[in-house]
């Protein structure tokens, strides 16, 4: 039989260990909240809301209207009086 590991061995091991266990849920973390964080807004309409200072809740409700316009469920015009009413408030 070969050596058997000394103490040195096991707390290197097991550091080793627990760091490479801290990455992995560190990755499954990160990617569980970018999953969790609203669509960003790839139009103007994203500028405005930064420039505006406009709440989160209004800036999914923009982003949600930009998703059914690219889907075509709404016109170019009615997304404009929707985002407008949005804004308003």
């Amino acid at each position: 039989m070969g050596p058997e590991m000394g103490w040195m061995q096991w707390l290197i091991w097991g550091t080793g260990t627990l760091v490479f266990g801290a990455i992995i849920v560190g990755v499954f973390v990160a990617a569980w909240r970018a999953a969790r964080r609203p669509p960003e807004q790839l139009s103007a309409a994203a500028q405005v809301a930064r420039e505006q200072a406009v709440p989160e809740s209004v800036q999914a409700e923009l982003a949600a209207l930009n998703r059914r316009k690219d889907n075509g469920q709404l016109s170019e015009a009615e997304y404009e009086q929707q985002r407008a009413k949005v804004l308003s408030r």
